[in-house]
């Protein structure tokens, strides 16, 4: 196993990887390469993270709850199921405005 917290070629749940922690984000990685990194997020409600203008390309994918996703002050709602690509160099921010769950793979962009 490579800079994860997960074995290779074995089933795991995501959905039970994380409990929520009051007021806190929490993160487990997933997977840790040179040019991509694969992690499990718990937002509890309230908690934001912001982005400015980061090199790097991002694939949102909502496990459980709802989120809030601002790409260049345009707002995307997003649902239990929900995927969104983050494009690099874009100003961004991941919001909690209810408790979620989410898968985020960061792609190093050129």
């Amino acid at each position: 196993m490579q800079q994860g917290e997960f074995e290779e070629a074995k089933t795991f749940n995501l959905t039970d990887a994380l409990d929520y922690s009051s007021n806190a984000i929490m993160v487990k990685n997933i997977k840790v390469e040179n040019n991509c990194m694969i992690q499990v997020f718990v937002f509890d409600y309230g908690k934001v993270q912001s982005y400015e203008k980061s090199p790097f390309l991002r694939f949102i994918y909502i496990i459980e709850g709802k989120a809030e996703v601002v790409i260049n002050n345009n707002s995307s709602f997003m649902q239990k199921g929900d995927s969104i690509l983050i494009p690099g160099h874009a100003k961004s921010s991941i919001e909690a405005n209810h408790k979620f769950k989410m898968i985020c793979t960061t792609i190093k962009s050129e």
